[in-house]
């Protein structure tokens, strides 16, 4: 089989995006993972929790035969704290997900990263913008805000 460069560099992008994304988490005080900036915002817990969840759902898209997906915005699941042994279920969940994500990817050709999906509002688009726009664009937003909010927890480092 021959390897498909393109796929090889997407799935290695994927890899960088959430090594990123767990440094942040990495760097989290101990004892602030249920730290949220208001109440209206996902805490570092639930962050996390709802990457795990954006990976099963391509992973599981993936895996069905009809290529469906139902995207929410946020969270609809209500605040609620945890003690660090779940933070580091779901720290580790990510690090799998992490590997299962890549390698799934680098396993695609150019007719699979053409594949239509289709968005529960009937919007259709192809593997590779899911990828590029629900999975990767989407962490990176993520990322970003759990960025965000640790520089509010430290203060701003130099």
């Amino acid at each position: 089989m021959e390897c498909n460069t393109y796929a090889n560099q997407l799935a290695e992008f994927s890899w960088e995006i959430r090594d990123k994304s767990l440094e942040v988490l990495e760097r989290l005080p101990e004892g602030f993972m249920n730290w949220r900036l208001n109440n209206n915002t996902m805490s570092f817990f639930h962050i996390a929790k709802h990457l795990v969840k954006v990976d099963e759902l391509f992973l599981k898209m993936l895996q069905a035969g009809e290529k469906t997906f139902k995207w929410q915005l946020g969270s609809e699941e209500p605040h609620y704290e945890v003690e660090k042994a779940e933070f580091d279920e779901v720290k580790e969940r990510l690090k799998s997900l992490q590997k299962e994500r890549h390698a799934t990817i680098q396993a695609m050709d150019e007719n699979t990263l053409n594949e239509k999906v289709t968005g529960e509002l009937g919007e259709q688009t192809n593997i590779w913008w899911f990828i590029m726009q629900k999975l990767l664009e989407h962490e990176i937003y993520h990322r970003g805000q759990l960025s965000a909010y640790l520089k509010i927890l430290q203060g701003e480092q130099e």
